[in-house]
């Protein structure tokens, strides 16, 4: 179904059903690819002991049968900066807070969209002692790294990252099994 996410081929029509996705359209498996990627993002962060926040324009969003807003621990942004920077963080996909309540780690995931507007995003915060990825399909990789690339970036380059979705399923799937592991 997604990286991470399997099902029998048999019950493919009830799973479908199941998270909203309608078969062939393009749309709704955006929306559920988006969401299910900022719940697993959003739930690394909880697992390690960071505070998660996805966007207001996103907690509604599913993540598996759960909306986001009840897999994040930060309802509403801090206010760890001046109005003019807040307004920007607060439509990162992902953000991690440490216990001071400051940006540790900002996810941008794009699916289909312009990596330059969360570059834009990333740039206006590079002053936050954070690090910033783009989380998009392992095919867009080459984009990020010729967008990046660019003059316009110098200043960023060396603070963001791509990680593709099956890297971050696997740091999902490395997390449980040390939680696993310490039970």
């Amino acid at each position: 179904i997604e990286a991470g996410l399997w099902g029998l081929v048999k019950y493919e029509k009830e799973i479908l059903q199941k998270f909203n996705i309608v078969d062939g359209n393009k749309k709704s498996k955006e929306a559920f690819t988006h969401g299910y990627i900022q719940g697993i993002i959003s739930e690394i962060g909880n697992i390690k002991k960071y505070e998660t926040y996805v966007p207001p324009q996103d907690k509604n969003r599913m993540y598996l049968e759960k909306r986001l807003l009840d897999v994040t621990s930060v309802k509403n942004i801090y206010e760890f900066t001046y109005p003019q920077i807040l307004r920007r963080a607060r439509t990162v996909d992902v953000i991690w807070f440490n216990v001071r309540k400051m940006p540790i780690a900002f996810y941008e995931v794009e699916h289909t969209t312009d990596i330059r507007t969360s570059l834009d995003k990333f740039y206006d915060l590079q002053d936050f002692r954070a690090k910033f990825y783009i989380v998009a399909p392992k095919e867009r990789e080459k984009q990020f790294e010729n967008v990046i690339s660019s003059s316009m970036y110098n200043d960023i380059r060396d603070l963001v990252s791509f990680r593709s979705y099956d890297i971050i399923v696997k740091q999902y799937e490395k997390e449980i099994i040390s939680i696993e592991g310490a039970i």
